[in-house]
């Protein structure tokens, strides 16, 4: 994974905002990965940018938090996600 890399949800998934969580489920597998308020920020990021580069600029806009640890985060993030097969890295 690179900053240059691309996500793409699956598109079995579907995605609930429920009171201030967002549930992502994988209508095939059952899969299911349920995001707090930050989660969702990211994952409504990626879902627009695409690119992780992108991504990880309007981050460095939101938080006051080092680049690196946002860089950090968000690879975390998108890997958690990608292990849960709920997104494919392009």
């Amino acid at each position: 994974m690179t900053l240059e890399s691309k996500v793409e949800t699956k598109e079995s998934v579907f995605v609930q905002e429920v009171d201030e969580e967002m549930i992502l489920l994988d209508a095939d597998t059952q899969e299911y990965f349920s995001l707090n308020e930050i989660g969702s920020y990211f994952y409504e990021l990626l879902a627009e940018k695409k690119e992780l580069a992108l991504v990880l600029e309007e981050l460095k806009n939101s938080f006051d938090v080092s680049e690196e640890d946002l860089k950090r985060d968000l690879f975390a993030f998108v890997k958690a996600l990608e292990e849960k097969k709920l997104i494919k890295l392009l």
